[in-house]
């Protein structure tokens, strides 16, 4: 049994890897948007971005590992799955990303941009992180008991001054969050994606809950998840906040990022661009670093002539080159892939959660296959009922779900009478 300062730290640690610069800018301009419907909004922001990732963590813990949660597909299906996930949110798209995004806010803050300047801090800032990511089982050694108490500091910081900046009765909703405030919170959380990293982060976390000394992993697990999606849940509801109250000082943003430059610039005139800077670089470097660790530590176990540290330094490599040479074609490829197979790890998430493990092959096959095949032809552009919210796979998974049960049962006894003979 852990001590609770080394479970609060294990939980911070699970907030450092789920808070990247995304994580900063959507609960900010859904507040905005929301305006008046913001609690219906938040919340369905909340059980997509906090719960479902979360119980992708425990959904880990209680397989093992992604690809042995997926195998109960096939093995073939669950190598070529595990595989496009971590590549996908890796060195394909979130690693690169990470670079990217903090990179506009510092050569904000210098008020300097050019592409030798940009690729100097990707090559510095892969750098470090690779460094960092060497030694998995310090992660929550150094994200979670310094990266991620900084990060939330500054954050507080803002929301804090947020707090004396002029304010105007709350706004009218606009777009779906007129009309569909929750659904369109829900999908907006579920846009995050964080679901699929909490599949991936899971065998980090566990390694980082051994090396801290317990002996019983799932209950220490149980207790970081918990810590973490508080912290979570906390912070995004200081953004909330900020994004809620900045009618007052701008109109018209395109994005989080621009509402939150305005917060920082109007409580702190002088400095708030540098503010603002650090907050997006801690972020981004705790994410990148998560993730440089976590494939590394996943290629090296089904590559292990290739050292973990080499693969690291490969994916950090590529994700330089990625985010100055064609970040947005490799996301333009990268991101649709996502969106196919992250419905997919939805339904087996869930599924993992369900007794009678060993008799649920065809629930998993059909609800996940149905899931991700649906989502493709989504993607595609086929014409499919609830696609402006990003659920055409919803209710044909259900089906198929509630069909594979029905299948599981018939074939149970059957195994059985077959055991007894």
């Amino acid at each position: 049994m852990l001590s609770n300062g080394k479970r609060a730290i294990l939980g911070f640690t699970v907030f450092a890897m789920f808070f990247g610069a995304g994580n900063l800018i959507f609960p900010v301009f859904l507040a905005y948007q929301a305006g008046e419907s913001i609690a219906p909004a938040f919340t369905g922001f909340a059980l997509t971005a906090i719960g479902f990732p979360m119980l992708a963590l425990l959904a880990i813990g209680r397989s093992g590992s992604l690809e042995e949660l997926s195998s109960r597909i096939s093995p073939g299906f669950s190598k070529v799955f595990t595989v496009t996930v971590y590549l996908a949110i890796g060195p394909c798209l979130a690693i690169p990303r990470t670079a990217g995004t903090s990179y506009e806010m510092v050569s904000a803050a210098l008020r300097m941009e050019s592409s030798l300047a940009e690729l100097i801090y990707s090559a510095v800032f892969f750098t470090i992180a690779a460094a960092v990511a060497f030694r998995p089982e310090k992660l929550s050694s150094r994200l979670g008991k310094v990266m991620a108490p900084i990060l939330i500091a500054l954050i507080a910081v803002l929301a804090a001054a947020a707090v004396s900046l002029p304010a105007v009765p709350a706004a009218e909703a606009a777009g779906a969050y007129a009309e569909t405030p929750f659904p369109t919170g829900f999908s907006e959380g579920y846009q995050t994606m964080d679901a699929i990293a909490g599949l991936v982060f899971g065998a980090i976390l566990i390694i980082n809950i051994r090396a801290a000394g317990a002996s019983e992993s799932r209950k220490e697990e149980a207790f970081a998840v918990i810590i973490g999606g508080l912290l979570l849940l906390a912070v995004y509801s200081a953004l909330a906040f900020i994004g809620y109250r900045a009618h007052a000082y701008i109109s018209d943003p395109s994005t989080g990022a621009d509402i939150l430059s305005a917060a920082a610039g109007e409580a702190f005139p002088a400095t708030g661009r540098f503010l603002i800077a650090a907050i997006f670089i801690i972020a981004c470097f705790n994410t990148s670093v998560s993730l440089l660790s976590s494939c590394g530590e996943y290629f090296h176990r089904i590559i292990p002539a290739m050292g973990r540290s080499t693969w690291i330094l490969i994916f950090a490599a590529i994700s330089c080159i990625v985010a100055n040479a064609g970040l947005e074609a490799i996301i333009s490829i990268s991101a649709p892939v996502l969106g196919i197979i992250y419905p997919g790890a939805m339904v087996m998430i869930v599924l993992s959660f369900l007794p009678g493990q060993e008799s649920l092959r065809y629930s998993y096959i059909l609800g996940t296959l149905t899931a991700i095949a649906v989502s493709a032809m989504d993607t595609a552009g086929i014409p499919l009922p609830l696609h402006e919210s990003g659920f055409a796979w919803f209710i044909p998974s259900l089906i198929m779900i509630a069909t594979g049960m029905i299948m599981d049962r018939r074939k149970s006894p059957s195994i059985s009478q077959k055991g007894d003979k």
